[in-house]
């Protein structure tokens, strides 16, 4: 075989780089998809144990004797972390400092600032002292002005009490707290083919439960206790 010929058979192949190439980009599209599946299975999960917290709260306001208005109000506070963008007080953004070091590329100024930052953000102080007079107040229309939240008005309270044997008293309290929480992928589009995020009709139900023996009675009736 001369030197020429040789030269040709020892020639790489172009083709197979164009192949690791199309290989590649399905592996990294399939691991795009697991880890977007994953995160936003997570968030549905978080959200489910904090509705399940919600119902927990509700279920203890009732046990003490509070009425509706009041388990209900338990149950949104309760769900805060899960209820999306505040409405009422309306959010202010990002720190003005932050968002000057932003426009201007100076990242070691971000870093700083957020060393000397205060762990609690202003938005959670802010939570912290409208709580209590959030939870004073007497119909929805006067909370409204106080405290407010994306998915609020997705969250549902449903209350259970059961009676005893002698069909008076309530036994247990069970309380489901409900919610609709949106999604961040669409499902609808990804039965398609297409990896695009979910319109604001697209939300899946989550539901929260809790059950817990009921007392008020024994408070009521002073049952020589």
């Amino acid at each position: 075989m001369s030197a020429a010929n040789f030269k040709r058979v020892q020639k790489p192949c172009k083709c197979k780089s164009g192949q690791a190439m199309i290989e590649s980009v399905f592996v990294i599209i399939l691991t795009s998809l697991v880890f977007l599946a994953v995160f936003q299975y997570a968030q549905l999960f978080s959200a489910k144990m904090i509705l399940t917290h919600a119902a927990a709260r509700a279920a203890r306001a009732r046990t003490v004797g509070f009425n509706h208005w009041m388990i209900t109000k338990s149950a949104r506070v309760a769900s805060i972390p899960a209820a999306g963008k505040r409405l009422v007080p309306e959010y202010s953004g990002v720190d003005p400092a932050i968002t000057a070091a932003l426009r201007e590329n100076r990242v070691g100024d971000i870093w700083d600032l957020a060393l000397r930052s205060n762990t609690r953000s202003p938005g959670i102080m802010l939570e912290r002292g409208r709580i209590p007079e959030y939870m004073g107040t007497v119909n929805n229309p006067t909370a409204e002005y106080l405290l407010d939240y994306e998915l609020w008005e997705k969250l549902s309270v449903d209350l259970d009490e059961g009676l005893n044997l002698d069909g008076t008293t309530p036994s247990d309290i069970e309380v489901n707290v409900r919610m609709r929480h949106p999604l961040l992928i669409s499902l609808r589009a990804l039965i398609d083919g297409e990896l695009i995020d979910a319109s604001q009709d697209e939300d899946i139900a989550i539901k929260g439960y809790y059950r817990i023996e009921s007392h008020y009675p024994l408070y009521i009736e002073d049952a020589n206790w």
